[in-house]
């Protein structure tokens, strides 16, 4: 967006005008440019307020609703889950959409700024179709906001009208399309939509400003026959509104949160979509497309044919990428590992379950511990260290060697005070013994599986790292298996997509305890006597060499290829 009508933008804000007065003014400007005469066929937004927009500005039909969505108030857009989908992108991913749905009408259930049914205008007039037509016959819209379909509406009549005002009015809407889906709509077409495309609203489930109550929950729920868990984000829920609206061939395309293609919340809705259609196409964009930074995705559905190739694109620019096999069922976040250039594992053999225990701990304990945490120098009864995931480095303990956040607070050297805690909390020192026995601790939200062994059972993880406790002659052939290039690889496989980056990993502790353990047992030994001598390394060349010995073993014990070993390698963290 130009610096000048930004500025212009905040300016306006800041003297009290509302985003619909500061789009009617820019829709103004974009009538005047076109050359339209004010008259009573004018969408109704142009007679909102009489600001006048800057004159040095070229403005198009799509600022208007580029500068509503921009207007929005900050919390307000983060409570309704918000976010303007860039031209660019929305232009990109309908022209994929469309080139795959057959002829017919398209809806958008969450039209917000008007972006996709622009966009699908484009591509229709592309097709020889006259302005009259697609407005009138082809784009149709829903929003909880009445503000976004006048916005919508006068976006509309912008791009098609010539001399005189083309205006459509029965197939934009003001309803919630969550409750209503295509009932919204007096006349809906008869067969259905060819294509439904959107950005719909991302609302976290973790996130105080956009949760749900359990009742709308149950009450979505019920409208779509889904089992969704509690936390499943509301977009995903609008991808079951967009299925039951589209024809027999229709396609089906909206941008969601990223944690959709792993979240066991979601997992329900992602089933009941493959029951209906074929998953064909996946976009992954990465953190950049929107200013809340959440990472994003969009997967593209058609009708059933069997399809065993999944096309890709990632991206801000949208670029294919090769096709990859799937068959209904897989797990959707390989996806992400596939685009991310991940390589593919299968494993096959026992889970770590069968000789360990894996274990989280949850706001009970990271709450409860917080009372009685303190350096330790100021501890005078009995302690044990305090770990931090950011204290876990491959082997290493960065206990005591800089400073590391906690409950809010810097510490160096945090202990829990045990005998505190055994006089203030009986259940959780309880936890706590629990927890010091021999264990490798596994650190989340890295590059890949960074683990910390722990034979003597001297510390304390903090959550969220997870606790793998075993005998004690178990501790370094877990270590080395789970810190061997196939685990890190078929963990990015079944979790990419759950960390706050899809670069990293974020693993629960059942999902730790399901990694396959090696079968080649004389290399997995030899893998092990690597990693007790990283772990007692002294010195960075000496532990990078042991781990470099390390992931070629278990590479080996694990029976997985070179690259296997060479993408682990490059993703090892320095020595710190």
């Amino acid at each position: 967006m130009n610096p000048i009508l930004i500025e212009w933008l905040q300016k306006s804000l800041k003297d009290g005008s509302t985003p619909i007065e500061i789009a009617a003014a820019i829709a103004r400007g974009a009538a005047i440019n076109k050359g339209l005469l004010r008259d009573s066929s004018e969408p109704e937004l142009l007679s909102c307020g009489n600001l006048v927009a800057p004159d040095e500005i070229e403005y198009t039909p799509e600022l208007v609703g580029a500068a509503y969505e921009h207007c929005l108030d900050s919390s307000i857009r983060r409570n309704s889950g918000v976010h303007y989908t860039p031209t660019e992108v929305a232009q990109k991913l309908t022209d994929i959409a469309l080139s795959k749905a057959p002829p017919g009408p398209v809806c958008d259930p969450s039209v917000g700024g008007g972006s996709f049914l622009l966009a699908a205008a484009n591509v229709f007039q592309t097709l020889g179709l006259s302005p009259s037509v697609i407005v009138k016959d082809l784009l149709w819209g829903i929003d909880l906001d009445p503000d976004a379909i006048r916005v919508t509406k006068t976006v509309l009549a912008l791009w098609a009208s010539e001399g005189q005002w083309i205006v459509a009015e029965k197939n934009l809407v003001t309803a919630d399309s969550l409750e209503t889906g295509i009932e919204a709509f007096q006349s809906p077409p008869i067969g259905g939509f060819s294509a439904v495309i959107g950005n719909p609203p991302f609302q976290n489930q973790l996130q105080h400003q956009t949760v749900r109550t359990l009742e709308s929950t149950n009450q979505l729920r019920d409208r779509w026959k889904t089992s969704a868990g509690p936390y499943a984000d509301t977009a995903g829920f609008f991808l079951l509104v967009g299925s039951s609206m589209l024809s027999e061939k229709g396609i089906l395309l909206m941008i969601q949160p990223q944690s959709f293609l792993s979240a066991a919340d979601s997992l329900p809705i992602r089933e009941n979509l493959e029951e209906q259609m074929d998953l064909i196409g996946m976009w992954i964009g990465g953190s950049d497309i929107f200013e809340a930074g959440v990472h994003v995705c969009a997967p593209i559905f058609g009708p059933v044919e069997g399809e065993s190739q999944l096309k890709l694109w990632d991206g801000p620019e949208i670029e294919e990428r090769p096709p990859i096999g799937r068959r209904k069922k897989d797990n959707w976040t390989e996806i992400i590992s596939a685009v991310s250039g991940v390589p593919c594992v299968n494993l096959q053999g026992p889970e770590l379950k069968n000789i360990s225990s894996s274990t989280a701990g949850f706001r009970d304990q990271f709450y409860g511990l917080k009372d009685y945490v303190s350096e330790k120098h100021l501890c005078q009864g009995n302690w044990a260290p305090l770990i931090t995931v950011g204290m876990i480095d491959p082997f290493r303990n960065r206990w005591g060697q800089g400073t590391f956040r906690y409950a809010n607070k810097n510490w160096i050297e945090p202990v829990v005070d045990l005998d505190a805690l055994r006089k203030g909390n009986l259940e959780l020192f309880h936890w706590v013994k629990d927890r010091l026995r021999p264990k490798i601790l596994v650190a989340t939200q890295t590059k890949i599986l960074e683990v910390l062994p722990d034979p003597e059972g001297r510390l304390i993880p903090s959550t969220p790292v997870i606790s793998v406790e075993c005998d004690y002659e178990n501790v370094w052939l877990i270590s080395a298996a789970l810190s061997s290039p196939a685990a890190s690889a078929r963990a990015f496989a079944r979790a990419a997509g759950a960390a706050m980056s899809s670069d990293t990993l974020k693993l629960s502790a059942t999902q730790i305890s399901e990694i396959p353990l090696p079968e080649r047992t004389f290399e997995w030994n030899q893998g092990a006597e690597y990693a007790q001598q990283a772990y007692l390394a002294e010195s960075e060349p000496l532990w990078a060499s042991n781990l470099h010995k390390l992931g070629q073993e278990t590479a080996k014990a694990y029976e997985v290829n070179n690259n296997v070993f060479e993408w682990w390698l490059n993703r090892l963290p320095p020595w710190r």
